[in-house]
């Protein structure tokens, strides 16, 4: 008896969220930036160190579900690209390294959000409604990545190339970890236009097909493996030199040490920015899909509980 009655309290407490919160779903499109490696003017990673030139889009898809006004779920999938080249920072290392990428990832995310500031039907004067929403937001996803680098005019896709040798081979899925801040207006409960900014933490070392040392002739499978695992020599041939630049004996694999220089750095894995606006179409009981479509189901309810 008492199983049934919490089963009834729980069905009850969902059928009044559905009733007095609400879902909606829509699109998301905007910008990203990558951290990595690749480009940028310091030797270690710095977060702040952005070059909008390689500001890239990122496009994707939501649904959002409300438990509460201050707690609410959201599924998404996002498609995005990601990019960097050293031929852009302004290191000469850097420079003389002369390694880039375009990487497109395909990532599914599951967040939670928490409201930390609302303010609701803010033109009180006026017939339109509109709500205001701040939230934090953090959750788990998977994302793909496929990191292609140029030559020629043509983009070979590097994972399979294993530039970094055969036992330095990565998977191309990684965790992510959406970490960031939101804001959301809402107008007549119909319609909720949002801006979001956030930072993707990955597992993985690998979104630029940079990570550790340069591997040994001998270590890489293909031809164009040692093409685009060693592209100093296209900086130092071309006459374009900048003061600082390193020897050319920097970059590369030491057969009489029997070592590779430091081609990246594994004590750090890659991540990126995104900042995206957001348009999507709220479902609940003020707008007249949820009236279509639930309100029988609704008013049935209500005449039961009137006999």
């Amino acid at each position: 008896m008492k199983k049934l009655l919490l089963l009834s309290a729980i069905l009850l407490s969902i059928g009044s969220l559905k009733a007095q919160y609400d879902m909606d779903f829509g699109f998301q499109l905007g910008a990203t930036n990558y951290v990595g490696e690749i480009g940028y003017a310091s030797e270690t990673r710095d977060y702040l160190d952005i070059s909008l030139r390689t500001t890239n889009f990122a496009v994707g898809g939501f649904y959002r579900y409300s438990f509460t006004p201050n707690i609410a779920a959201k599924i998404q999938v996002n498609y995005l690209r990601l990019s960097g080249a050293d031929s852009l920072s302004d290191n000469p290392v850097r420079y003389g390294r002369n390694l880039s990428f375009r990487t497109d990832v395909l990532e599914a995310a599951l967040t939670g959000e928490y409201a930390f500031f609302t303010m609701n039907d803010l033109n009180r004067r006026s017939r339109s409604r509109v709500d205001f929403k701040s939230y934090a937001f953090a959750g788990i996803g998977a994302a793909f990545f496929y990191p292609y680098a140029q030559y020629n005019d043509r983009w070979y896709y590097l994972r399979p190339l294993q530039t970094e040798g055969t036992e330095n081979a990565y998977d191309e899925m990684t965790i992510s970890v959406p970490m960031g801040l939101g804001v959301n207006f809402t107008f007549n409960k119909k319609i909720r236009l949002g801006l979001e900014a956030s930072y993707r933490m990955t597992f993985t070392d690998y979104l630029d097909d940079v990570s550790t040392d340069y591997a040994a002739d001998t270590e890489l499978p293909f031809t164009e493996s040692f093409l685009f695992s060693q592209r100093s020599q296209e900086v130092y041939l071309s006459g374009d030199l900048r003061e600082g630049m390193p020897d050319p004996r920097y970059y590369g694999y030491n057969e009489g040490n029997q070592q590779g220089a430091i081609r990246g750095n594994p004590d750090n894995n890659d991540g990126f920015f995104m900042m995206q606006f957001t348009l999507s179409w709220v479902i609940n009981s003020g707008n007249n899909f949820y009236k279509s479509r639930y309100g029988n189901i609704v008013n049935r309810k209500r005449k039961r509980r009137k006999f």
